[in-house]
């Protein structure tokens, strides 16, 4: 299992210059701004996307043809990737503290912002996964985009014909804090179970 992990970040460093360019682009940008907050956002995310990477270089050298050669089993390699994508969202969270208490810019919020992304990146993940054992990074790339887009042309139409999502009024503290602590349990959730369809789209693919 560490050996599959290692695999894949060896192959990462790659484009380990390309990363870290884009980061401290980022970096230079929001922090002249001093939103510490949204910096965190966008390297949480960006975290979680780079796993797709990963798929990109196997597909590209055939490398799952030869790994089944190997004494490791499918729910092993889908399990190592998995993961990987919670190492990779970690690391994104450390590296936005990090940034965020070396800038002396430090949001009060920074916590729950961070809390929050943490989970919705795991909520990414558990639903590119399954997409790119399915049909592949290209294919995949094409769904996702899809169900990126589907939203804002949605809210965009409503916009258009005036018309409004119904309101179901201020949320309490207490109702706000129980949902607060539910965020992170409920993506934990969807991440285990993206992890057994996941398996499941594997173990029925022909390689």
């Amino acid at each position: 299992m560490s050996a599959l992990i290692t695999k894949d970040l060896l192959t990462m460093r790659k484009i380990g210059i390309k990363i870290g360019f884009t980061i401290v682009l980022y970096v230079l940008i929001f922090s002249s701004m001093g939103n510490s907050a949204f910096l965190s956002a966008i390297i949480i995310m960006f975290s979680a996307m780079v796993l797709m990477n990963t798929f990109a270089y196997d597909e590209l050298a055939k490398w799952d043809i030869y790994l089944l050669s190997l004494p490791v089993t499918k729910k092993q390699i889908v399990l190592s990737r998995y993961l990987l994508g919670f190492l990779f969202i970690a690391v994104g969270c450390a590296v936005s503290a990090l940034l965020a208490l070396l800038s002396s810019k430090m949001d009060s919020e920074l916590p729950v912002i961070l809390y929050c992304f943490f989970a919705l990146s795991l909520c990414v993940l558990a639903f590119m996964m399954p997409l790119l054992y399915k049909f592949g990074t290209q294919k995949a790339r094409l769904w996702i985009i899809l169900f990126c887009f589907l939203p804002t042309a949605a809210a965009t139409i409503l916009s258009e014909l005036h018309l409004s999502l119904p309101s179901f009024g201020p949320i309490d503290d207490s109702t706000s804090e129980l949902l607060l602590a539910l965020v992170l349990p409920v993506s934990l959730l969807l991440y285990a179970g993206s992890y057994f369809l996941s398996c499941r789209i594997f173990q029925n693919k022909e390689i």
